[in-house]
C-alpha cells in the first residue's frame, strides 16, 4: 500500500508485513508531558481522519482512560509507548489498520538506522521474490508485497510475461503484507478479459467513492481460463488480502490455505510527533459484486490447509486439473509423471 501519497490496503503503511511491534530504540525522554501532548495529537488526528466516526468516541474515551489509569506510566522508550498506544487502539477499535509506529514521514526525527523506501524496495524486489515454471508447466509467483506503481510495476509487469505460457498459475500471497491499491489491481487486470472492469469500490467518510477497475492499458495480456490458485495464510495482509477476496469473488480462483488476518480498511501515514506517526483507515471497500469486505472476517480459503501444506495442495491439484481438462496422450503422461513426483515430495 490513503490520502498522503497513494491509498494503501496496508489497501499497509509504507508496505509492511502487516502491525508489527515497533522495535525498541533510543529516542525522546518519555516523560508524562510528553505522554500527554502524544496522545493529544493522537486523539486530534482521529477525530480528523478515522473514517467510521461512530467509533471515534469510544477511542476517545479509551486513550484518556488510559492515560488517566497510567497505562502509559513507566513506558521505557518511544517504541514501548507505541506498543501501549496500540494495545488501546486495538482494544477500542479492533481496526488492524489504525495503528501507531516510529515514524518515516518527511521531517521525522531519526532514531534507528533504517534504509531508504527506495533501497528497501530494491532489495526486496518490489515484492516478487519468486518466479518459476513447476513441472507439468504450472507457474508459480511469490510476492511479498505491493509496492507503488512508480517504484516497480515493471518488475511485477516481467514476472507475469515470464509465466504468460504457462498452463496454470499459482499466486504465493502466504507472506503478503499488502501495500498499493493500484499494484494490485495491475495484477488483478490480469486474470479478467474486460478491461476497465470494476472491481472494488474505497468509500470514504464523506466524498464520492473512489473506483478501481481492471486496467485499460499496460497488460499485455488478459486470461480467464487458466487454472489459477492463491496462497494464503495468518500472515496474508489488507491488499494480499484484497487480491484473493476479489478472484474468490467471481469464481476465478482457488484460495488455499488458512484463514487471512481481515484488515481491509485503507489507511495513511499521519505524523503525530517527529518521532511517531499514526497509520489512519479514510474509508472502508465495497467489492463490485456482494458490496462487502473481509475486514475483521478475513478471507475463508476454498481449501483450507495448513500453510506449509498449500503449496503442495495447489500444486498437484493444478496437476489434476490439466490432466482432466486434455485429451493428449503425450501430455497426459508429462502431467502424470509431475503428479507422481509431486506426491513423493
Amino acid at each position: 500500500m490513503s490520502f498522503v501519497g497513494v491509498i494503501v490496503l496496508a489497501f499497509t503503511c509504507s508496505v509492511s508485513s502487516g502491525q508489527q511491534p515497533p522495535e525498541k530504540t533510543l529516542g525522546p525522554t518519555i516523560t508524562d508531558a510528553f505522554v500527554h501532548d502524544t496522545v493529544t495529537s493522537l486523539q486530534s488526528l482521529i477525530q480528523k481522519k478515522y473514517f467510521d466516526t461512530s467509533v471515534i468516541p469510544r477511542i476517545e474515551e479509551a486513550l484518556v482512560a488510559a492515560e488517566q489509569q497510567g497505562a502509559y506510566a513507566n513506558t521505557k522508550d518511544i517504541g514501548d509507548l507505541a506498543e501501549k498506544l496500540n494495545d488501546t487502539l486495538d482494544q477500542a477499535s479492533h481496526d488492524k489498520h489504525l495503528y501507531v509506529g516510529i515514524s518515516e514521514l518527511p521531517g521525522a526525527t531519526p532514531i534507528q538506522p533504517m534504509l531508504s523506501r527506495a533501497e528497501r524496495a530494491r532489495m526486496e524486489n518490489f515484492g516478487i521474490k519468486r518466479a518459476e515454471v513447476l513441472d507439468g508447466n504450472v507457474g508459480y509467483l511469490q510476492i511479498t508485497a505491493f509496492y507503488r506503481a512508480n517504484e516497480g510495476s515493471e518488475v511485477l509487469e516481467t514476472a507475469m510475461n515470464f509465466v504468460s505460457h504457462t498452463d496454470a498459475l499459482i499466486l504465493d500471497f502466504r507472506n503478503n503484507g499488502g501495500g498499493s491499491s493500484d499494484t494490485a489491481v495491475q495484477l488483478l487486470s490480469y486474470f479478467f478479459e474486460q478491461p476497465k472492469f470494476p472491481l472494488l469500490s474505497i468509500v470514504p467518510r464523506s466524498g464520492e467513492p473512489t473506483i478501481f477497475s481492471t486496467q485499460a492499458t499496460g497488460v499485455a495480456y488478459r486470461d480467464e481460463s487458466r487454472p489459477l490458485y492463491v496462497l494464503v495464510s495468518g500472515s496474508t495482509w489488507s491488499a494480499g488480502e484484497a487480491v484473493p477476496f476479489i478472484l474468490q469473488e467471481h469464481h476465478r480462483a482457488t484460495i488455499v490455505g488458512e484463514k487471512t488476518v481481515g484488515a481491509g480498511n485503507p489507511a495513511s501515514p499521519w505524523p503525530i510527533n517527529s518521532f511517531l506517526s499514526i497509520t489512519i483507515p479514510s474509508g472502508h471497500i465495497e467489492s463490485a459484486v456482494s458490496r462487502t469486505n473481509w475486514e475483521k472476517k478475513g478471507v475463508i480459503p476454498d481449501t483450507i490447509v495448513s500453510p506449509n501444506k498449500a503449496l503442495d495442495t495447489a500444486y498437484m491439484d493444478a496437476l489434476r486439473r490439466l490432466m482432466e481438462s486434455t485429451t493428449d496422450v503425450a501430455k497426459k503422461a508429462v502431467l502424470n509423471r509431475a503428479l507422481g513426483a509431486a506426491k513423493i515430495l
